[in-house]
């Protein structure tokens, strides 16, 4: 199956969503916010501890379904006695349904700030590798 690949999920986030503890993951990363800006409701998404360099063949991880989006724009302000900097921020949250475990076959990716694309196979617990 075709998925959006979010990278560098921590652990502890994914097996949170497996034990459905949690339900919504607040993206705030440039490459994975550009992902799921394309991502709509229904989509399926492949969430991966690995990070973006590091994708390839066998890289294993989450496979969820978008149930609901959300999409931010936070300020923040810096400042010192004589400076004063303002940055804005664009956040994406996904509510996800979990559906398994799954590895990579294929990866497609753009340029930096492309989506980061896989076609997944489901693995389930039984199989012998």
């Amino acid at each position: 199956m075709r998925c959006y690949v979010l990278t560098g999920i921590s652990r502890n986030v994914i097996e949170e969503l497996l034990r459905r503890n949690i339900r919504t993951v607040e993206l705030r990363s440039a490459h994975n916010v550009a992902t799921a800006l394309r991502a709509e409701i229904g989509d399926c998404v492949f969430l991966t501890p690995a990070r973006v360099n590091d994708l390839g063949r066998g890289v294993s991880g989450l496979i969820a379904e978008i149930t609901g989006k959300e999409i931010m724009s936070q300020s923040l302000f810096y400042s010192s006695p004589g400076y004063m900097e303002e940055c804005e921020l664009t956040v994406v949250r996904l509510r996800l349904k979990p559906k398994g475990v799954g590895r990579m076959v294929q990866v497609s990716r753009g340029d930096v700030l492309d989506t980061t694309e896989a076609d997944v196979v489901e693995t389930s617990y039984f199989d012998a590798r």
